[in-house]
């Protein structure tokens, strides 16, 4: 049951409990190696100011954006990325995969590069829109976002007029969804300031959440169907998804087991929401008391695993705690064989990770167990002046209205939760401990987004780390655990989406079935590798292996050989992808 501090306590000092079992000492065989500079990788991420008359809250306003998209932009076999900035008329970058451990970056000759013209780019998404085998880019703005078809030619054009996607708002995240199973991928956008304010022209200061705990005053969320001729109609209010909670991100899987995939957002500031999908026909909210759907939380992530290998997916959600000012914790949810939630993130060691932003689940050592890395930090401004007391006197103090930014102290140069280390809950199948300095993983730049990716086709998972107004991270994984693995690349025939977005693969080895959903795009700030990891430990091959495709064909594999790469057209004989190595 989810528990939470009042910010009518906000100043009380809290003591830290974490579970004692988080504590049991793991022995780790893998290290992170930064690689950034050698790959060529050179990128800053640049945050914008707005009008003068919320100048005080400029760090505020300015602590969102950075992100990293992956996909095969090029078709070579070897996965790509996207890093998108978030300061007006500055570019964004596109890391070409050259095999060889070195990338080139081709924004400005892709035609990908200039977006920042009409907002700044606060979130992206590869997606193949028209299923004609690229993977298309759309761009999620503060101001219009942003669509681009990939012509196949290492170049993209705007489509976002003729699509009928240039919504003028305040998205911080979007996925992709078949939600109706047409075969055609939709977009659901998670938005966060209302659509009818302008930041940079403001008529109000009147422009923040209404409460601490229970805001629902911020921008709609919007669901384009696509309409399969190019076209995308926003059917958010139809189907009852017009979120209008604080959304800072959102995700998508098939949490009840019927076939569908369903919405779990999470909101800054108050309840979460999650949606069923009604077999395509509208979604029903979910309310559960004390639970999903009824916190008090500041949530900005969700990403879902089938961590107890029993075909129930958890669910990660991030939030706040700062000590001697606010414990909340990060939340995992998993469902009983009741179907109702409980929060075990205490009890497995998870909860405490800081100002938590981005979090991925991911196999981090081939172990066939999923480990969970979480990104951290807020404002990492000066070391000795803190805004975390000011923050208490504006939530505490009677008749302030938190809505309005004139009642908000000036940030100057404070930090709020800077500087913080990021973590590595490493999971050996009894319990979860962060591994994260010891395994390398010590940089302090403020968080945001992550990217769990095999981005040499060695079988093993790398990360890209995006950091709000800082540089982007990546870390190559030296794995020396022996653990065998296979990757399955999932291309799906109508009437599945060709991405396969919302296909389940269950993997059984030596008598242990694990879950593995297709998503769209989840975790907050970042999409990783498209297709489906599975470690296998000391096995030399899956027993068995299950796919169930959107189109409700079933297709199964058996003695299926580890450590390649495997490419999967639906209801044909996969084919081995020849792994490039570094």
């Amino acid at each position: 049951m989810k528990r939470y501090v009042s910010l009518l306590a906000f100043l009380t000092i809290v003591l830290f409990v974490t579970a004692g079992c988080s504590d049991r000492p793991i022995n780790v065989s893998f290290r992170f190696e930064e690689v950034t500079k050698e790959s060529g990788i050179s990128f800053q991420h640049e945050k914008d100011t707005f009008d003068p008359k919320v100048s005080n809250i400029f760090p505020w306003l300015g602590s969102t954006g950075a992100g990293v998209f992956v996909a095969d932009v090029n078709g070579d076999g070897l996965m790509d990325f996207y890093l998108i900035n978030s300061k007006r008329n500055s570019r964004n970058a596109l890391y070409l995969n050259n095999g060889d451990g070195t990338f080139t970056e081709a924004a400005k000759q892709a035609g990908v590069a200039d977006v920042n013209t009409q907002g700044i780019s606060q979130t992206a998404l590869w997606l193949d829109y028209d299923n004609d085998g690229l993977p298309d880019l759309f761009v999620g703005a503060w101001g219009k976002s942003r669509l681009f078809h990939n012509d196949g030619n290492g170049k993209f054009h705007e489509v976002t007029d003729e699509a009928g996607v240039g919504y003028q708002g305040y998205v911080n995240k979007v996925i992709a969804i078949d939600y109706n199973k047409d075969g055609f991928l939709d977009l659901y956008l998670g938005c966060y300031f209302r659509e009818t304010d302008d930041l940079w022209h403001l008529t109000s200061t009147k422009i923040m959440h209404s409460d601490f705990e229970r805001a629902r005053n911020g921008g709609r969320n919007v669901l384009y169907r696509n309409n399969g001729d190019g076209t995308f109609t926003d059917v958010a209010k139809d189907l009852g998804v017009d979120d209008t909670g604080w959304t800072l991100a959102t995700g998508t899987a098939d949490l009840n087991g019927d076939g569908w995939p369903d919405i779990y957002n999470a909101n800054d500031f108050g309840p979460d929401s999650l949606y069923l999908n009604e077999q395509g026909k509208g979604f029903t909210k979910v309310v559960q008391k004390r639970g999903i759907g009824d916190d008090t939380y500041k949530s900005m992530n969700v990403d879902f695993a089938d961590i107890s290998h029993n075909g129930r997916l958890a669910n990660y959600v991030s939030n706040i705690s700062k000590e001697t000012y606010l414990l909340e914790g990060n939340q995992l949810w998993q469902a009983d064989s009741f179907g109702e939630y409980q929060d075990r993130a205490e009890e497995l060691g998870v909860k405490q990770a800081g100002f938590s932003w981005g979090a991925k689940f991911l196999d981090v050592d081939n172990s066939g167990e999923f480990s969970l890395m979480v990104t951290n930090g807020f404002i990492s401004a000066s070391r000795n002046k803190d805004y975390w007391f000011d923050m208490g006197v504006l939530a505490t103090t009677p008749g302030y209205i938190v809505e309005d930014t004139r009642n908000w102290p000036d940030f100057g140069n404070k930090s709020m939760s800077g500087y913080e280390k990021k973590k590595l809950f490493y999971n050996d199948a009894a319990a979860f401990r962060d591994v994260a300095q010891e395994v390398g993983l010590t940089f302090t730049e403020d968080g945001r987004g992550i990217a769990a990716v095999d981005l040499w086709n060695r079988g093993t998972l790398d990360f890209v780390f995006a950091n709000q107004g800082g540089p982007v991270r990546v870390y190559k994984n030296i794995n020396n655990t022996g653990n065998h693995w296979l990757t399955l690349q999932l291309i799906g025939v109508s009437p599945s989406n060709r991405d396969a977005v919302g296909a389940k693969v269950i993997f059984t080895v030596k008598n242990i079935k694990t879950v593995i959903e297709r998503d769209g795009g989840n975790s907050h700030g970042g999409q990783s590798d498209p297709r489906i990891h599975f470690g296998l430990k000391a096995s030399t091959k899956a027993d068995h292996i299950r796919i169930e495709w959107p189109s409700g064909r079933v297709q199964e594999l058996t003695d299926v050989a580890a450590d390649q790469i495997l490419r999967i057209e639906e209801m044909k004989a996969p084919a081995k992808v020849t792994a490039a190595s570094r």
